[in-house]
């Protein structure tokens, strides 16, 4: 089992999800405002360190202007929020340090969530995504462990779970990323990486897990070896668009690689499960490190996050190896956002979003806009980006790096 390390798995992950939700303080805001706080606002204050800071959440009635963290909740540092309908699951700490519980609030169109149902979860657990079963079931994969927590979200108790130590590579841990339901079945990515949260350099190659969430049992283990592509999405639930389905029911993951730390090994991309399918189609694949990125003259060194938005298109955040400081790799703005094209194999800058750093890598949606947050050297905030006519708006601007945002329809 491997032994979680707060500073590396900031450095690594860029982990800045922020959670440990409490229920908002009244502040000036009139009656009708705190009845109609429709979007959730995550930001994050680092130290000089990066490796440290304060976090803060915000409900707000309107998406615009200055945002600032007066009147907020000050949250935990590096651990994570998963919000599903009204319920918003706050997961422990992911580090070696803090609260172990898993926690749920119920969101009821104020800014005031109320007190949250706890569940201690284990020490340095991991748990940071979620995927609902049905109203009685879900499923916690914990990135620490090697397993997958089943838990109740009604009465938020745990009812089972699903070890996968003996689907790992190299030690007794698989690493349990984010997974998806499709056709009755869960496809569960594993990571796979040794003590220094890399991939193996003897395993560059992509391990799903086929999971019948009926019997709770793995059904098998597929595996991508053709592409050289690795560490199949990231585990925490704000990246939760990096394993998706199209619009032909086709399943693609985004695999992450090194992080565009190691220029030997760049490979990062896509591999693919195609509809009615239980295996891999490898012509599918798609290694985009190869592709530079249109209007510029650089190539992708790894995928941080991203977000399906239809007809083959994804908006998305790469690393670049060229614009990488790995003497201050915690605040150093490498990330792009881009524009991917899977039916074209293109990939082309988002004009108007500055370049950010890991702690900033929001992709959400709001009605028919891409929200996107970026910590620029001259904007930092949430932009709108519409897919449509290439638009991009600086529609709030916040104080400190913008990490996550909800609309609650």
């Amino acid at each position: 089992m491997k032994k979680i390390s707060s500073k590396i798995m900031i450095l690594l992950m860029g982990i800045i999800a922020i959670s440990t939700i409490t229920s908002c303080e009244k502040d000036e805001t009139s009656s009708s405002d705190e009845q109609n706080a429709k979007f959730l606002i995550l930001t994050t204050v680092k130290n000089a360190d990066g490796m440290s800071g304060s976090s803060y959440m915000k409900l707000v009635p309107d998406f615009s202007g200055n945002i600032d963290n007066s009147n907020a909740v000050q949250v935990t540092f590096g651990s994570g929020l998963g919000i599903r309908g009204k319920d918003i699951f706050e997961f422990p700490s992911f580090g070696k340090d803090g609260d172990y519980n898993f926690q749920k609030y119920t969101y009821n169109g104020t800014t005031n969530l109320g007190v949250p149902t706890k569940l201690p979860l284990p020490p340095n657990s991991g748990a940071s995504n979620i995927t609902k079963i049905n109203d009685e079931k879900m499923y916690v994969p914990s990135y620490g462990i090697g397993k997958v927590l089943i838990i109740n979200p009604k009465t938020m108790e745990k009812t089972g779970e699903i070890d996968l130590s003996k689907y790992a590579h190299g030690d007794n841990n698989p690493d349990p990323a984010n997974g998806i339901i499709r056709d009755d079945l869960y496809y569960l990515c594993l990571d796979q990486v040794g003590a220094d949260y890399m991939p193996y350099a003897d395993y560059h190659q992509v391990d799903v897990a086929v999971i019948d969430p009926k019997t709770d049992k793995v059904i098998k283990v597929i595996s991508e070896k053709s592409t050289n592509l690795s560490f199949p999405t990231r585990p925490m639930d704000y990246v939760k668009g990096m394993i998706f389905t199209d619009e032909q029911n086709d399943m693609y993951i985004a695999c992450v690689g090194k992080f565009g730390y190691d220029p030997t090994y760049p490979n990062n991309g896509f591999v693919c499960i195609p509809s009615g399918k239980t295996e891999f189609d490898s012509s599918k694949s798609w290694d985009i490190s190869n592709t530079t990125i249109e209007g510029t003259a650089y190539k992708p060194a790894s995928i941080f996050n991203c977000r399906y938005i239809g007809n083959d298109r994804l908006a998305a955040y790469v690393g670049i190896f060229e614009l990488l400081d790995m003497d201050n790799p915690y605040t150093t703005r490498n990330t792009m956002a881009v524009l991917i094209d899977l039916n074209a194999k293109t990939i082309k800058q988002i004009k108007g979003i500055p370049l950010t750093d890991g702690h900033s890598v929001c992709i959400s949606l709001y009605n028919d806009l891409v929200i996107i947050g970026a910590y620029g050297s001259d904007k930092v905030g949430f932009f709108s980006y519409n897919p449509t006519t290439d638009e991009v708006i600086h529609r709030v601007s916040a104080t400190g790096n913008p990490t996550s945002f909800h609309y609650f329809k």
